[in-house]
């Protein structure tokens, strides 16, 4: 009952708040947009062309640059927290879970994140490094996120998600913005940007960013071992970190049928960790204030030429190098990516898609402590091919998508995933769709070369070495899964979106046990260590549903209520001759409310209030939670603002999961930030 009280109070306050207002003219971009425009926006991630939300046959969404600003959000995570159907968890203030529907955790292996079409999934462990991940929120036009399977559009490991980060062309920057933040977590931050038109073909922008955070309050660390213990510090400092970035964008149109894109940046973290290392569990571990850095860079360019409306050819070129060290262990990777992509319209009611791609990666790692990869360097070589159709069954009613990408790479493995959707459209304001896809995740350098010493743990009454194995064996994991969606626009008012699905899964990674110890040469292992050997023999089930809808109850007030629902379970292998355990525990809360509501009580003067609640972390056993969120800005000129953003306002101190091992998480607090942000327009 507290959860719905807390809920329907953030509303109340902003009826009271909205309610003796007289309506200025709106400010801001989502004010503007009336209901059938936020229906009609444009997306490109679910079929790599520009479509309507409204006629994507799809389970998306899309968090547009105004409602990024009016969160408050200080990062990438933080503003994804309000994006229905996405679980994000918050660890110790710089590090987060992302994920949707299931499979959550630090490095989630299962969702893939991209910045204009240029993937941030690395081969070394099947994740991302979310605190490295630094783009300007200034910069962002959209994010468009994809909940269930974009594995045919955009390849291997889009298996259960896509978060599409698009950045702003660079003639909506042009002119000099400069944006100051600070508050009692986010201790500085400064992002400075100039963009100019040298000519009508041609524009661009250069921009950099400081950050220095200050997470850690002496609040208590907790720590995750071996999938089961929880070891708890009583207060837990040095979480500091600071970053640097800088890069650059431009933009080039020749005529009126070519485009060029050529963007990079580069960065450089340093970070406090304080972690502990297992000596004999459950009770006995080792405590190490530690650094970790990470730099590197990138560099991307794109090429599209559009003849006419439905005959386009774009290729993509991508690298990144990024040098990061951990605590425990050090690596150097490097990625290079190239796309081609043709899109021709064949007849009234046809559109063929089809192209292919190529990527050849490389790295070499050190061991610092207790983890190594074997061999130490590796490279990784991958190649694909898609073809996708497009019928107009019933022009402007009924569509049928079918689509297929088949992916090799040096692994030895072939992998096919098909797709095959349906949208139903009887009139402007509905849609329905249908969709039923293969999606695989391929295996990783961690999967595959890893090894761990993490220590001795009492097994069957004796403390025995204990640590992980990668296996040559291990297979792709693979899902299939069904969706089914429903759009409605009522009036100029309301709309909402509900979906659902189904998913199984197979070959998940699972850990088995050998009956005898191995011997093992590494200087960082033990002499006799017991490793639990990974395969791929896990099986998997998910489902669930997700609804979100957006009521302007005035030209001035907007409300957007969400509700997520998963049901998650796994099976091991049964047999006799073998023991089995999961590597990682299913986290997660079956039940997620959002609430958002944006005010424009003047001219100059905005409200947003936001309560989020979750259920009972079942995997970590961590309970439930009610927050709430509130911001004020003032516009003091047409082209300052300056606000005020508190988070957690109850200042309920709550864990949201916890981290990976070595890794600690903290709990939540009350954190505030003022921002000021200037625009100066160019000549």
């Amino acid at each position: 009952m507290g959860a719905f009280r807390l809920l329907l109070a953030t509303v109340c306050m902003g009826a009271m708040a909205v309610y003796p207002q007289r309506v200025g003219t709106p400010t801001g971009e989502l004010t503007n947009l009336s209901v059938e425009e936020l229906f009609s926006v444009q997306v490109t991630s679910v079929g790599r062309k520009a479509q309507q939300l409204s006629r994507s046959p799809a389970a998306v969404y899309v968090l547009s640059a105004e409602e990024i600003r009016r969160s408050g959000a200080t990062s990438i995570p933080e503003a994804l927290r309000w994006v229905p159907g996405l679980t994000v968890s918050r660890l110790d203030g710089r590090s987060w879970v992302v994920s949707a529907r299931g499979s959550g955790r630090l490095y989630s292996n299962k969702i893939l994140v991209m910045i204009d079409g240029r993937s941030l999934y690395t081969p070394l462990f099947s994740g991302v490094v979310w605190d490295s991940i630094d783009v300007p929120l200034e910069d962002i036009a959209q994010i468009e996120v994809i909940r269930g399977p974009g594995t045919v559009v955009w390849g291997p490991n889009a298996v259960n998600g896509v978060i599409n980060i698009i950045t702003k062309r660079t003639k909506a920057t042009t002119g000099a913005e400069v944006s100051v933040t600070a508050g009692n977590e986010l201790r500085t931050g400064l992002f400075v940007r100039w963009g100019d038109v040298p000519r009508d073909t041609l524009s661009y922008r250069i921009w950099g960013k400081l950050e220095q955070r200050t997470p850690s309050y002496s609040s208590p660390g907790y720590y995750f071992h071996n999938n089961k213990y929880v070891y708890q510090v009583g207060s837990l400092d040095g979480l500091d970190s600071t970053t640097g970035r800088a890069g650059f964008r431009l933009d080039w149109q020749p005529n009126k049928t070519d485009e060029w894109l050529l963007q990079g940046d580069i960065y450089k973290l340093s970070r406090e960790d304080p972690v502990t290392y297992p000596i004999l569990l459950p009770g006995l571990v080792e405590f190490s204030a530690e650094r970790a850095r990470y730099e590197g860079g990138s560099i991307q360019g794109r090429w599209s030429r559009t003849k006419a409306p439905g005959m386009e050819d774009s290729v993509q070129f991508s690298f990144d190098r990024n040098e990061l060290g951990f605590p425990y262990l050090t690596a150097r990777l490097n990625n290079i990516t190239i796309d081609y992509q043709r899109r021709r319209t064949m007849g009234e009611r046809n559109e063929l898609y089809w192209g292919g791609g190529f990527q050849q990666y490389w790295d070499s790692t050190a061991s610092r402590r207790s983890i190594w990869f074997t061999p130490e360097d590796s490279s990784y070589r991958a190649g694909n091919v898609i073809v996708r159709d497009e019928m107009q069954l019933l022009p402007g009613r009924l569509l049928l998508s079918a689509g297929i990408r088949l992916d090799y790479n040096s692994y030895g493995n072939f992998e096919h995933q098909p797709s095959l959707r349906l949208l139903y459209t009887p009139n402007a304001k509905q849609s329905v769709w249908f969709g039923f896809s293969r999606a695989v995740r391929v295996p990783s350098r961690y999967d595959r070369d890893l090894r761990t010493a993490s220590g001795q743990e009492y097994i069957g009454g004796a403390p025995l070495w204990v640590g992980l194995a990668g296996s040559r064996t291990t297979r792709s994991e693979i899902e299939r899964s069904i969706e089914a969606g429903y759009r409605l626009q009522s009036g100029q008012r309301w709309s909402l979106d509900v979906a659902l699905f189904r998913s199984v899964y197979r070959n998940l990674r699972i850990l088995r046990m050998p009956s005898m110890p191995e011997i093992v040469s590494p200087r960082s292992a033990p002499p006799g260590l017991l490793p639990l050997v990974q395969e791929s023999a896990g099986l998997g089930r998910s489902y669930g549903g997700e609804f979100s809808a957006t009521w302007h109850v005035r030209p001035s007030w907007k409300l957007a209520p969400a509700y997520s629902y998963l049901n998650q379970n796994r099976w091991l292998p049964r047999t006799a001759a073998n023991w089995y355990t999961w590597e990682d525990c299913m986290g997660g809360s079956p039940h997620q409310v959002l609430l958002r509501s944006s005010h424009d009580l003047s001219e100059r003067l905005q409200l947003d209030l936001m309560g989020r609640a979750r259920s009972r972390n079942k995997g970590y056993e961590l309970p439930g939670a009610v927050l709430a969120d509130a911001r004020v800005s003032w516009r003091f000129t047409r082209s300052g603002e300056l606000s005020f953003s508190l988070q957690n306002l109850t200042n309920r101190q709550v864990v949201e999961s916890y981290s990976e091992p070595p890794y600690a998480a903290i709990p939540l607090r009350r954190t505030f930030v003022v921002k000021w942000t200037h625009k100066f327009l160019a000549d």
